[in-house]
């Protein structure tokens, strides 16, 4: 890296010569990922894999799928800024800067849980951009790494609601340099191993106390997503009965203890230990990293409940 003089830039040509048309078709998933995100060519060999572990990663790096096949692109608006030119008194015409892409994707599926989501979503994030083909693009970093494009504006339009003549829409709006997106943006075609276009977002997923009476040495617990209300312990079953897939916090002293045993019972799930008769305890799902070791995959749980031993 070096500082020129720019009259050599103003003054080298680029070559022209193109043997691959390399660009996106359609857009069919965003990812959204911090900022600060880097990965490797290493971490290109199995990207989905490498998605998979960033969607299920702590909040501060997590990285977010939007549409996919699971809520479909069905429109993409572009409302590009014309290219600032000046024109001189002479009649001149002077280039200033190319005008920033605005590009807003809509999508019939998702309903309000996924526009509370998308509203959630700021410009403290770049992004990835998946074609409906399946190919990713990326920015290119100067030291070889790679990471999202930048954005100006990332946020959710308020959806537009259904009448007597249209479906429900929920928008999602990128405004983005072409400076980054054209001279840094590269694109990968993915194999047949690949399958990008199938993740999605974690289900936010709640834990409730059962109508099941506590007792100093069992707690009973439900556990189902928010949005759909489906049901883990029944969807899971013993893959979810295990100590490890539970955090349970003494809410005076916020000491923590893992239970010694997890067994489902008449459909609720039985967390064994030693409890303190008259004490409160919050009950609430594990990581989602640690979830998705144990097989199951995308859930974080958002809300913890609260059981009162008598």
């Amino acid at each position: 890296m070096a500082l020129i003089n720019p009259c050599s830039i103003e003054t080298t040509p680029s070559n022209t010569g193109s043997e691959c048309s390399d660009a996106l078709k359609a857009a069919a998933m965003l990812i959204m990922v911090p900022k600060a995100a880097t990965w490797t060519d290493t971490d290109l060999l199995d990207f989905t894999a490498f998605l998979e572990t960033k969607i299920h990663a702590a909040a501060a790096s997590r990285f977010f799928p939007i549409f996919g096949n699971s809520a479909p692109i069905r429109s993409i608006k572009d409302s590009p800024e014309a290219d600032v030119l000046e024109t001189m008194e002479d009649g001149s015409v002077q280039f200033i800067r190319y005008g920033m892409f605005n590009r807003t994707f809509m999508t019939t599926e998702g309903g309000l849980c996924l526009a509370r989501a998308l509203m959630a979503m700021r410009n403290n994030y770049a992004f990835i951009e998946v074609d409906i083909t399946g190919q990713v693009a990326m920015m290119k970093n100067a030291d070889g790494t790679y990471s999202g494009f930048p954005v100006n504006l990332a946020y959710a339009p308020v959806p537009e609601l259904a009448n007597l003549k249209t479906s429900y829409k929920n928008q999602f709006m990128l405004s983005f340099s072409p400076n980054n997106y054209i001279k840094k943006g590269v694109v990968f075609a993915g194999d047949t191993t690949e399958d990008i276009l199938s993740l999605r977002g974690l289900y936010d997923t709640a834990v409730t106390a059962a109508a099941t009476t506590q007792t100093t040495t069992n707690i009973f617990v439900n556990v189902a997503t928010i949005c759909g209300n489906t049901d883990l312990i029944e969807l899971y079953a013993g893959t979810l009965a295990v100590p490890a897939n539970f955090i349970i916090t003494k809410v005076s002293d916020g000491t923590t203890q893992v239970a010694s045993a997890a067994t489902i019972v008449a459909g609720e799930m039985r967390l064994t230990g030693t409890y303190v008769s008259a004490a409160s305890y919050y009950v609430a799902l594990a990581a989602p990293s640690v979830l998705k070791a144990a097989g199951i995959e995308g859930y974080e749980g958002t809300v913890k409940a609260t059981v009162v031993i008598p």
